[in-house]
């Protein structure tokens, strides 16, 4: 099962910290104001802190804004219910923060955020946390082995025709397959189980397009969603 829409004209679905359109903010997204408050100091010109962005040598833009929510070097944030950024494709991040800028793709605070990003600075950063390799985000107890056991069967091999295995979309060991889909090995686990309820929330509101990951979710049980979010937190990305 893919966490992001396979259906191309359906972008919203695609978010690393995205909400609907007049939704309540709710936890990770209060948590994420912040940075929008570091981003009114660090907007624009602020590039005091820097770092070298992979192969191309180029000054990466403040990271401060992104730590803000998504943790140290993009590791996520289990409080914040934040993804992952770190190892991610560059492609999959860089497409993301384009589309925050041109608004095609909902959430407040990132469209904010991307919108004072240049093209150069996207690409910049997209290779700056591609490169990242924090240890897994903390902030919670330890799975459940049993959750892990069952989502570990139902990440490699799904569970029946209704429900695909997770990997067939994001690759073996869930470690992303191209732009169109992210690498889930090593999302903090509150994240994942937010990300498949909000998916469940947009399925009940219109009939999803068929074997969209919005029409998957819309067939796991709360059980089968806490077993995948507790496996895929717990392996390596």
């Amino acid at each position: 099962m893919a966490i992001i829409d396979k259906h191309i004209g359906h972008h919203l679905s695609n978010d690393i910290c995205d909400w609907e359109p007049g939704e309540k903010l709710g936890t990770a997204l209060r948590f994420c104001l912040s940075a929008f408050a570091a981003l009114i100091l660090f907007a624009n010109t602020s590039h005091a802190q820097t770092a070298v962005g992979g192969d191309t040598g180029a000054p990466v833009p403040s990271t401060v804004t992104c730590i803000a929510c998504h943790g140290a070097l993009g590791a996520g944030s289990s409080a914040a219910m934040t993804p992952r950024l770190a190892g991610q494709n560059p492609d999959y991040l860089a497409h993301a923060l384009s589309m925050f800028k041109d608004r095609t793709r909902a959430s407040d605070v990132m469209q904010g955020v991307a919108q004072n990003l240049s093209d150069s600075d996207i690409h910049a950063l997209a290779i700056y946390f591609s490169k990242q390799h924090p240890p897994l985000a903390q902030g919670g107890p330890a799975p459940d082995p049993n959750l892990v056991t069952a989502g570990k069967q139902l990440a490699e091999m799904g569970a029946g025709p209704g429900l695909a295995a997770c990997f067939s979309c994001h690759a073996a060991g869930g470690k992303g397959n191209g732009a169109r889909f992210p690498s889930i090995a090593g999302q903090p686990e509150t994240f994942l189980i937010n990300r498949l309820h909000d998916f469940q929330g947009r399925a009940k509101k219109s009939p999803p397009a068929p074997g969209t990951m919005t029409a998957v979710s819309a067939t796991m049980t709360e059980a089968q969603i806490r077993q995948a979010a507790a496996y895929l937190s717990s392996i390596e990305p």
